[in-house]
């Protein structure tokens, strides 16, 4: 049971170890395409039970998904390196910088996760009810095409990515040629249990929490005790139009240039 790197772009000095979420890697595709290949050299890690890795078991919390990723830079031989993390992902950079700081130089979470997992900040932000839970893992074996398929999720997650059929259409598709129901389901527990707040508190790694101005989920309120409980100055958070899929609702010149401009020494 293991994560895998899937895509490697890039030959520069600038490691970076790019996570993704809940409904898999496709909203990394093309994005790193105005990243300089002299500058960064650019891994995108599949999760055991996601696309390359598809065949693997999904993990049992966020902190052996954390392992799991420190083990592919590990492979790499990467001693020290940044993290681009989209939702899930964000915390799971959290997880690796509270468990190995010394090997994070700078991590950017999208629309992300805390280690709060879904907290009561979330599920407030969510009107999520006690329906909500089983609704979301009964999604999966609706079907694409069901109004209560994960579909339902991305819409409610994103508002702007759901007015574009075509992208929509294309997550939703993505999403089931990523992963199986089991996969499905048992990451929805690994992100909504995240808990390792305490482990969190003072830590000084330098991190760009970006928010999504229609993200109903992982808005400034949720990402903000957070920032505020890491060391002064660490975290920086701005927010954007778009919504929770940021790469791909969201302006993608503008949020890949956030992001150089904050990687970039």
């Amino acid at each position: 049971m293991s994560a895998v790197v899937a895509q490697r772009i890039g030959h520069g000095s600038q490691r970076v170890l790019v996570l993704h979420g809940w409904f898999g890697p496709s909203v990394f595709d093309g994005f790193f395409d105005s990243f300089d290949p002299d500058q960064f050299d650019i891994a995108i890690v599949h999760n055991s039970g996601y696309g390359a890795a598809r065949g693997q078991a999904p993990v049992l919390d966020i902190t052996e998904l954390a392992e799991q990723q420190m083990a592919v830079a590990d492979e790499l031989g990467w001693e020290a390196f940044d993290i681009i993390g989209h939702s899930y992902g964000g915390a799971a950079g959290l997880r690796i910088a509270s468990l190995a700081p010394q090997r994070v130089g700078s991590l950017v979470g999208i629309c992300p996760v805390m280690p709060s997992g879904f907290d009561d900040i979330a599920v407030a932000n969510c009107g999520a009810t006690a329906e909500t839970g089983p609704l979301y893992l009964a999604s999966y074996a609706k079907g694409a095409d069901a109004a209560d398929g994960p579909g339902m999720i991305i819409a409610g997650l994103d508002p702007v990515l759901a007015e574009d059929p075509v992208a929509y259409r294309e997550l939703i598709d993505a999403t089931y040629a990523a992963m199986n129901e089991e996969a499905f389901a048992q990451y929805f527990a690994v992100w909504t249990g995240a808990s390792f707040v305490e482990d969190v508190v003072g830590l000084n790694t330098r991190s760009l929490f970006i928010v999504a101005e229609s993200d109903p989920f992982a808005a400034v309120n949720y990402v903000t005790p957070t920032a505020e409980s890491m060391a002064p100055g660490a975290v920086r958070v701005e927010v954007l139009p778009g919504g929770h899929f940021l790469t791909v609702s969201g302006d993608r010149a503008e949020v890949a240039g956030m992001i150089i401009d904050f990687l970039t020494p």
